[in-house]
């Protein structure tokens, strides 16, 4: 064993959640060619894995879900845990049932631009991560974007709603 590790914990948690947001996007510029059209499909059912540790992970922490307020500060407290503290995001809106979650910093939309990887890949890990993360973490609620970095917005917003609403708005 190796003993003390001579790295302060500020900076093991950077590195370790820098190596956390290289892979997605190393795994893709290596394997997307090879694989094809079904490498976005395959990649997605990752992310939705990654949820249900999401769900594990605020289940152990006794992290509230019952709100779409709640579920908001959940799933913000979640993207640091998993992704760094180089994400920034702000919860801005609420409204009964619903709620806003804005990203104003992606570590994986950073590193997708620091290894000059084709845009917007991130928003397919994104969207199967975020949807599956709020429907695993309560069931009666869903995630819609409303704007994303990866397509060109300037930050990327994120509404939970019930599915009851999204069904409703769906059929309009």
């Amino acid at each position: 064993m190796a003993g003390k590790i001579p790295i302060p914990e500020e900076k093991k948690w950077q590195i370790a959640t820098r190596i956390a947001s290289l892979l997605p996007v190393t795994y893709g510029l290596v394997f997307r060619d090879i694989i094809g059209d079904d490498y976005d499909r395959l990649e997605q059912q990752i992310w939705a894995v990654l949820a249900q540790e999401a769900k594990t992970v605020a289940r152990t922490f006794s992290l509230p879900v019952s709100t779409a307020r709640e579920l908001s500060s959940t799933l913000d407290i979640l993207n640091t845990v998993f992704f760094g503290p180089e994400i920034k995001s702000e919860q801005v809106s609420f409204e009964s049932d619903r709620a806003v979650l804005l990203v104003r910093r992606c570590p994986l939309m950073a590193r997708e631009q620091e290894l000059h990887a084709p845009p917007g890949h991130v928003f397919n890990r994104c969207l199967a991560f975020s949807i599956a993360a709020i429907e695993e973490l309560n069931p009666e609620y869903t995630l819609r974007f409303v704007r994303g970095m990866c397509q060109g917005d300037r930050n990327c917003e994120m509404k939970i709603i019930t599915k009851k609403a999204a069904e409703e708005a769906e059929q309009k």
